[in-house]
């Protein structure tokens, strides 16, 4: 029963605790960058900017600007939402909060509708010009992922649990996640920001676990509501009070509970990944223990 050892360890672990991981980090997939070309479009509307500001067309330069900052902006709206499709790929949840690819479908077409009428088109060719360019973008970079709940209600009937409280408890997850990286946004330290941004993927990477079998989602209760909440809660307050704590021997106990967090996140992932055999040993392994102590067996 060393399985049951360990599984015990790990899963009983308070944040902010001590001991050795047992597991190691999630790999990190890389992400391809993706909106390169509207970037490089951007700045191909430098030079006839830079003329139409010598020839001092303010109606032209106007125009060419906008179109530049639009397609700029608009390259990185869909290098957000393609780096956030990649990191979610294969989850039945996966939806972003915000459509970052529509979006900056919508400002290119609006970038290349300033930049056909700043050259002098009228505004119905400009418009025209726009929807073509917004029509390409949702056609080679595509939508927004959706969440499939269908997908995900059939695996958790076919678990014996309720598809919604499955549903309920991983999108109450999911904010709990985006609540630590919104709070990791607050801190001055980059080493502090780099570790907590490791942590939220490790914490992803557990849900989408839990996604692909709601079987488990017994064995993750506590991560699902004590670990996360743990983890929002201290990274919130520190964030607050980061100036007054920077010098004092709180700021190292907050590194030190990160070190924490990043174990149990690792065990229970590990714990995620083993087999059903091992609950049934263990269960077993109680009920003759009970049976036991009640003189029954």
């Amino acid at each position: 029963m060393q399985h049951n050892g360990r599984q015990t360890a790990g899963s009983s672990r308070r944040i902010g605790g001590g001991g050795p991981a047992t597991g190691g980090l999630p790999a990190v997939r890389l992400i391809p960058s993706r909106g390169w070309l509207l970037k490089i479009a951007a700045f191909a509307f430098a030079w006839p900017l830079f003329l139409a500001l010598v020839r001092g067309s303010v109606h032209n330069a106007l125009g060419l600007l906008l179109a530049c900052i639009l397609l700029y902006l608009a390259g990185r709206s869909i290098e957000r939402g393609s780096s956030e499709e990649m990191l979610n790929e294969g989850r039945p949840l996966a939806q972003s909060p915000t459509p970052w690819k529509l979006i900056g479908a919508a400002v290119a077409g609006l970038g290349a509708s300033a930049a056909s009428f700043g050259s002098g088109d009228g505004v119905a060719m400009s418009l025209l010009y726009g929807a073509l360019v917004a029509g390409t973008c949702i056609f080679t970079y595509g939508l927004d992922p959706r969440a499939d709940h269908a997908a995900l209600e059939s695996a958790a009937r076919k678990a014996g649990i309720k598809g919604r409280d499955v549903i309920d408890a991983l999108e109450e997850a999911h904010r709990k996640v985006r609540g630590i990286e919104d709070a990791a946004q607050g801190l001055h330290s980059r080493e502090l920001k780099a570790r907590l941004d490791r942590i939220c993927r490790q914490a992803r990477t557990i849900l989408g676990q839990l996604e692909q079998d709601p079987r488990s989602l017994s064995r993750a209760r506590r991560f699902l509501v004590t670990y996360l909440d743990g983890t929002r809660d201290v990274v919130t307050k520190y964030a607050a009070q980061q100036r007054d704590l920077a010098e004092t021997a709180l700021s190292e106990n907050f590194r030190r509970v990160l070190t924490t967090i990043e174990q149990v996140f690792a065990e229970q992932e590990e714990i995620l990944k083993q087999d059903d055999k091992l609950d049934l040993e263990v269960q077993i392994e109680v009920l003759e223990t009970q049976l036991r102590r009640e003189g029954v067996h």
